[in-house]
């Protein structure tokens, strides 16, 4: 499996026919399309989607939250300024099963995006030498 790509559709106004807004509207519910799927057949390609706390440091503290959509964006909470976040959008690569940052800042900061299953099963993504993101839904 390839590279799946998240885009929003963006309608132009255009003097011809309609028919190239729409496929371009189609192809961008595609991805949506296929994770709804696979998620439905029980599928865990996907079970990365959800809600993360964000750890730094080497006392583990928790900087913030992060939420993985299924649409291919992904918002960040920082704990020390709850009304301020960011806002980005990243690609799942399934050959290599890890997370592209497309943009916002997780994408700023050169994070990476590998999975990690920790020892009590919990899912992690490794974001830096010493931040990384647990899910905890």
């Amino acid at each position: 499996m390839g590279s799946i790509s998240f885009a929003t559709a963006q309608s132009k106004s255009t003097t011809s026919t309609k028919a190239p807004s729409q496929k371009a509207a189609v192809k961008a519910v595609l991805p949506q399309v296929e994770i709804a799927q696979q998620i439905a057949q029980g599928q865990t390609a996907f079970s990365f989607l959800g809600t993360y706390n964000i750890y730094a440091g080497v006392q583990k503290t928790n900087i913030g939250k992060c939420i993985l959509n299924s649409d291919g964006s992904y918002t960040v909470t920082v704990n020390s300024d709850a009304t301020g976040h960011g806002v980005g959008s990243y690609e799942y690569d399934g050959s290599s099963k890890t997370l592209v940052w497309k943009g916002g800042l997780f994408l700023s900061n050169k994070y990476n995006g590998v999975f990690q299953k920790t020892s009590n099963g919990k899912l992690r993504i490794l974001l830096s030498k010493s931040t990384f993101a647990e899910k905890i839904d």
